[in-house]
């Protein structure tokens, strides 16, 4: 039998001695707060140095955070059109469990090693045919099948992007799961399940496994090992996701299965950092799952909240990033006083930050919202037209400026509607600029402002359900009933519509007199959700004769 890490005697009493937090006693009073184990890192990551960034949707969260400490993240390089994703386009190559990291890694190293350029046959083992010569990438978050070329044309990019890691300073590797699908014939690891309408049909092309903690950690060690092969100097950082399961195919309770998930990462993670030189395990999971909960979770809580995940990346900047960039660190400290809502303690961060670099537009952003949120518009108007001045392709700045004018005065309306008409013809206009104005439009801007602005991003973002809820709010105001319905039953088709969503069409079909649609409609939300107490009112109110509810 293969033993563990060993140390003698004396050394085991040293460990113990070392530091306070080696007794739980001394730590136990840190749970009724916030977490943050003593870690000791074996390497720096330097100002301005490259991380690769893989791994779950959490590592999605922490990349924008390493972008304002300065670091260059090729993750945030990677761009899709908005009819092809309904999310951040780096979110479409979520890597979830260690087979998925190598496996991707080896795919762009076989294309690195050769000539750099993609070609169909590196794409064929990724596609699966749908007919009309279309293809669905198996490997990708679900998007919509593409023609032949534009699938090699996009592999191409997604190459492009992954192929940094190669030349990258530090491999950040995030596994959050170890729950996998398996395709029987191509020997490959599709992303997620088979729920693509055509894929479904071929049950027993799919395999569902539970990874075992031996073909993690081989797999986890693999991964670092390829980009090792041709990046040696590589600094390598792991952690464990501390995002949960969202639903178990094992047929386990969710919380025994992913309690069981977390642990063989856990271990995977400690062990592969045993095994590597150069490889450092950092303890996010740890400092999210420890600390108290009303401190670390969004209210799904499946998500960590965006306050924290900005603590956790300053406790790992703090620790790993080397040099005094006073800037990129005060910066830090400022969004994450935003996030958490502690407005005069954000104020007085980013006010530090344009002390000491008097050009950093982020610091600029976070100052002008944590003013707006304090009721200081004046001072946050003119904060935004100097930054405006100085990027006018910044889609956001003139959003807060619209959303400052419209909170100072409500006469001032039309101008607002101007800056809001000024930024919409930006490239940087994305969705979560739309949505920062939606309600406010509906509720400040004329009927035909609110809709012609609200179905802007139902043009521009079609797969985005995040889209369709400020228009739809407009078409009730304006008693459009019919066409609400529609609008939400082509939102309740798209990729995990939230049963809210789907609820709401429930109810408007009810109290149109279509009860039988409402009630499928109400019993799809029971599918996925077999507790939704809304859905099983709703439900009950259909079969007693329906009543409208006073929120329909």
């Amino acid at each position: 039998m293969k033993r563990g890490q060993l140390f003698s005697y004396s050394q085991a009493r040293k460990n113990k001695r070392r530091s306070e937090v080696s007794r739980w006693a001394n730590v136990a009073a840190d749970f009724s707060g916030e977490v943050w184990p003593e870690i000791q890192p074996s390497f720096r990551i330097g100002p301005g140095e490259t991380v690769f960034t893989i791994g779950s949707c959490f590592a999605r969260n922490i990349e924008r955070f390493l972008v304002d400490a300065g670091c260059r993240v090729p993750m945030q390089e990677l761009h899709l059109p908005s009819e092809e994703w309904h999310g951040g386009a780096n979110s479409a190559m979520n890597k979830f469990h260690p087979p998925a990291f190598r496996q991707c890694l080896g795919w762009t190293a076989a294309i690195f090693d050769r000539d750099g350029v993609v070609t169909w046959a590196d794409c064929q083992p990724l596609a699966f045919e749908v007919g009309d010569g279309r293809v669905f990438d198996m490997e990708m978050a679900s998007t919509p099948p593409v023609t032949r070329e534009r699938f090699i044309e996009r592999r191409q990019h997604i190459y492009d992007v992954f192929s940094t890691v190669f030349s990258a300073d530090c491999l950040m590797i995030t596994p959050g799961l170890i729950e996998a699908w398996f395709d029987k014939l191509t020997g490959l690891y599709i992303h997620e399940a088979p729920t693509l309408k055509a894929m479904a049909v071929l049950k027993d092309r799919w395999e569902f496994e539970i990874l075992s903690y031996e073909q993690c950690l081989a797999d986890l060690l693999a991964a670092i090992d390829v980009v090792r092969a041709r990046n040696p100097g590589v600094k390598v950082l792991i952690t464990t996701s501390p995002v949960p399961l969202a639903a178990s195919f094992s047929g386990k309770d969710v919380r025994i299965a992913n309690a069981y998930s977390k642990s063989v990462l856990r271990a995977v993670c400690g062990a592969a950092s045993l095994k590597r030189p150069m490889v450092d395990y950092f303890p996010s999971y740890e400092a999210a799952t420890l600390s108290a909960p009303d401190k670390v979770w969004d209210t799904d809580r499946l998500h960590v909240a965006g306050g924290f995940v900005g603590k956790i990346v300053a406790y790992m900047l703090d620790h790993y990033l080397e040099g005094g960039d006073e800037a990129a660190r005060g910066l830090q400290h400022a969004r994450t006083f935003l996030f958490d809502a502690h407005y005069p303690e954000a104020e007085a961060a980013a006010r530090a930050v344009l002390q000491i670099k008097p050009d950093e537009v982020e610091a600029g952003v976070v100052l002008s919202e944590a003013l707006i949120r304090l009721f200081r518009i004046p001072e946050a108007e003119a904060e935004l037209r100097k930054w405006i001045g100085l990027h006018p392709g910044r889609a956001d700045l003139r959003i807060a400026l619209a959303r400052a004018i419209f909170r100072a005065d409500h006469a001032r309306g039309p101008e607002a509607i101007a800056e809001i008409e000024a930024a919409v013809t930006l490239p940087s206009m994305g969705l979560s600029e739309f949505r920062s104005i939606g309600e406010l439009v509906r509720r400040r801007a004329s009927p035909a402002d609110a809709e012609r602005l609200n179905r802007m991003p139902v043009d521009r973002f079609p797969l985005h359900v995040e889209a369709y809820g400020a228009l739809v709010n407009v078409l009730l105001d304006q008693g459009r009933q019919a066409e609400a319905i529609e609008l939400l039953r082509r939102a309740s088709q798209l990729r995990r519509s939230p049963a809210a969503l789907r609820l709401q069409l429930a109810e408007l079909l009810a109290g149109a007199g279509r009860p039988e649609e409402a009630e499928a409609v109400a019993g799809s939300v029971l599918k996925l959700e077999p507790n939704n107490e809304a859905a099983r009112t709703l439900l009950a109110r259909i079969a007693g004769g329906f009543a409208p509810s006073s929120s329909s």
